[in-house]
């Protein structure tokens, strides 16, 4: 694999066949992103069952299960969708034939006159001008667009004090249990405290599921240090952030949260809006194109296609296109940046498994070897390698599918699973025999290693040795 960042492709019905599924891993999807918000579960079931079915065996593709949390919705239009012209009247709220059906209460509640109200991504936008009755406006379109069912709303200047955890994402936990999920992402984080609450529900399922918190409102970005901490991998959500701030500050806090990211070892996933113009053309934009690639430089783990391979025109096209920019960016990736941040954070002291990386990384920059071999038990030395970006290729021999299915989020690494030996040296002859066969590498290869003595034990990351393949 010569790209090293990872491709998060959001499933839906323009991939709806095993067909669709198996053209986009043969593009380079690494990340399935079922979304809670919209379909059932019995669809989400076969596409997971397909994604078994046809993921190799190295690196094979995670399912990354995606709650809708508190976000408030339109109901269904009639139609379907509806085209809202600058300066149109309509009607919106809660009442019998209203043109935008909105019925949470919370929402209702707020709305007044004068309100403006964003619908969607944000490109729609109306400001209610009358309350014709109980929670019925009529507004005026100030912004025009297509608007569909089920798109979001938000009310401008309003934050709502709901709990980020819904009754819905709970249930939807419980599925993403059942279908074997290998991480769930959680809506609307406003602090540390909404991950522990996640963490609490699901640790009571399946502790071994990976937990990942969307950075979409102006409360998370305060909290940011708090929550990676809290957290196993992080989004940046660009669609609802670009609603709770002015469009100008989205990419100073991408930055930001990205920086965070890269110090603390956390894979991050940079989404929204990424090749948007794809959903309906054949070729992105030169914006777009330069906002993917300068995501990719600024050290994100993996880039993300929502709509575009959900119900876009071309989703395997998107893919390929993601793969082209991914793998041209990476190119001039600024590892002297990287090794910067280190030496000023590394007065303040590092953790020995950090050292250890560190030390891989830069072992592997000088003597050029065809590959860095990790073992781990769960996950934490290929992560602190990766976020150094060596130009090695990261191979990690893991002890459980679940683990190896987790490193298709973490950039650059590419996986396999053996048991868990008895001795190191076992350890290091089971990883190297496995990646042979995989043909990942051939005798006579240089390899940087590094392990944990003993094996098998979390955290305890402690050697690093060099190798001839033989």
């Amino acid at each position: 694999m010569r790209r090293r960042t990872k491709i998060v492709c959001t499933l839906g019905p323009a991939v709806d066949s095993r067909e669709k599924i198996k053209a986009l891993i043969d593009a380079g999807m690494n990340v399935a992103r079922l979304n809670c918000s919209h379909g059932d579960w019995e669809r989400k079931a076969q596409w997971v069952s397909w994604i078994r079915e046809l993921s190799d065996s190295v690196a094979p593709v995670a399912i990354l299960v995606d709650l809708q949390g508190p976000k408030f919705r339109m109901g269904d239009l009639n139609g379907g969708q509806l085209d809202l012209r600058v300066g149109q009247s309509v009607s919106c709220g809660l009442g019998e034939g209203t043109d935008l059906p909105i019925s949470q209460p919370e929402i209702l509640n707020a709305m007044g006159v004068g309100g403006r109200l964003l619908l969607g991504d944000g490109n729609v936008e109306l400001r209610l001008t009358d309350l014709t009755g109980g929670h019925c406006y009529q507004a005026k379109v100030v912004n025009g667009g297509a608007v569909k069912s089920r798109q979001g709303v938000t009310l401008v200047g309003k934050v709502f004090d709901v709990p980020s955890l819904t009754s819905k994402d709970v249930e939807d936990i419980q599925d993403a249990v059942r279908v074997g999920a290998d991480f769930i992402a959680l809506s609307y984080v406003k602090g540390p405290s909404d991950m522990r609450d996640l963490r609490r529900v699901v640790e009571r399922l399946d502790p071994t599921i990976r937990l990942c918190a969307k950075i979409e409102t102006r409360a998370a970005l305060k909290e940011i240090d708090g929550i990676i901490k809290a957290s196993d991998v992080i989004m940046v959500a660009r669609g609802d952030l670009g609603l709770q701030m002015d469009m100008e500050d989205v990419p100073l806090a991408q930055k930001k949260i990205i920086e965070r990211c890269a110090e603390a070892g956390t894979p991050v996933i940079t989404a929204t809006q990424m090749l948007e113009s794809m959903i309906v053309n054949s070729r992105p934009t030169r914006a777009e194109t330069t906002d993917v690639a300068n995501a990719i430089l600024d050290g994100t783990d993996a880039v993300m296609l929502s709509g575009e391979t959900a119900s876009g025109a071309y989703p395997i096209e998107c893919v390929k296109t993601m793969v082209r920019i991914a793998e041209r960016a990476e190119t001039i990736y600024d590892r002297q940046r990287i090794e910067q941040n280190f030496e000023t954070r590394a007065h303040n002291g590092v953790s020995h498994t950090d050292a250890v990386a560190h030390a891989v990384a830069n072992l592997s920059n000088l003597i050029r070897p065809a590959a860095i071999l990790c073992t781990t038990s769960s996950g934490q030395t290929p992560r602190l390698v990766s976020k150094f970006r060596p130009k090695a290729l990261i191979l990690c021999a893991c002890y459980s599918e679940r683990v190896q299915r987790q490193m298709a989020i973490v950039w650059g690494v590419e996986s396999i699973t053996i048991r868990l030996p008895e001795t190191t040296d076992e350890t290091i002859a089971c990883s190297i025999d496995g990646f042979l066969r995989q043909k990942r590498l051939k005798m006579g290869d240089h390899v940087i290693i590094t392990a944990g003595v003993p094996a098998g034990t979390v955290g305890n990351t402690n050697l690093i040795m060099t190798q001839v393949v033989k």
